[in-house]
């Protein structure tokens, strides 16, 4: 499956992985109130509102390099592309604009970063509706 992040294919299988438990493309929230139906046994849905703020966007992510400077590298890759003011998240066929996204807040320094050279974060990035 081809994830792109702007120029930057974020799911190639080699360096980068999505991982696709708990990735969250999210959805517009609409809300609503309801009426009873006096005609009826359904009660009626009016007021119905599709709210048009930005959707957050999660993907839980994997990078993995040959070496500790070359993980750094392709963690910077990345960084390059997140930190674009506008951007643009192609999954398959859908395609979603990134408005803002931010870096994780950490990155573990375990065991499997030190001795494998492989980080694991979730990406945060916001869409338009």
């Amino acid at each position: 499956m081809t994830i792109t992040l702007g120029s930057l294919n974020i799911n190639d299988g080699v360096h980068y992985f999505v991982l696709l438990d708990g990735v969250n493309l999210g959805q517009p929230q609409t809300s609503w109130e309801e009426a009873t139906n006096y005609s009826g046994n359904v009660n009626v849905q009016v007021n119905v509102q599709q709210h048009k703020a930005l959707i957050p966007c999660t993907l839980p992510m994997m990078v993995v390099g040959s070496s500790a400077s070359d993980l750094i590298t392709r963690l910077n890759t990345l960084w390059t592309e997140v930190d674009k003011s506008t951007n643009t998240l192609v999954w398959d066929t859908e395609s979603y604009d990134i408005v803002y996204s931010t870096r994780p807040e950490d990155i573990p320094r375990d065991v499997a970063y030190r001795l494998s050279f492989t980080a694991r974060f979730t990406l945060t990035l916001m869409r338009k509706p």
